[in-house]
């Protein structure tokens, strides 16, 4: 019996049995653009690729209707590019919400 035991008997926790149980996750089949990142909860999540700074503004739309969705922004140009992430990270930031990086070009944004 080592020093635990005795403290775990002192406090009349000895003759209880620590078992553990499996629990099975079931696979969900997705379309292509929609991500699951999060284990404990289901959520689909959309991915919008826009493709100038108008659809850029769309994407903040959607943000504030639905709160979360991926941005993949590959399409832009460097100074596009910086401009149009500075547009929604300020959107997200306005809304009081976060801005997670996935990639080089893949921004999750979720208010």
């Amino acid at each position: 019996m080592g020093f635990f035991d005795k403290i775990l008997k002192g406090l009349g926790f000895e003759g209880q049995n620590n078992t553990t149980v499996k629990v099975e996750k079931k696979e969900v089949k997705r379309k292509a653009g929609e991500f699951n990142l999060e284990d404990d909860k289901e959520e689909i999540i959309e991915e919008m690729k826009p493709k100038s700074q108008e659809e850029v503004a769309k994407v903040v739309d959607y943000i504030k209707k639905e709160g979360c969705v991926i941005a993949n922004l590959s399409n832009f140009e460097d100074s596009n590019f910086y401009t149009a992430l500075s547009f929604l990270s300020g959107a997200v930031y306005a809304f009081g919400g976060q801005v997670y990086k996935l990639d080089d070009s893949r921004y999750k944004l979720v208010v």
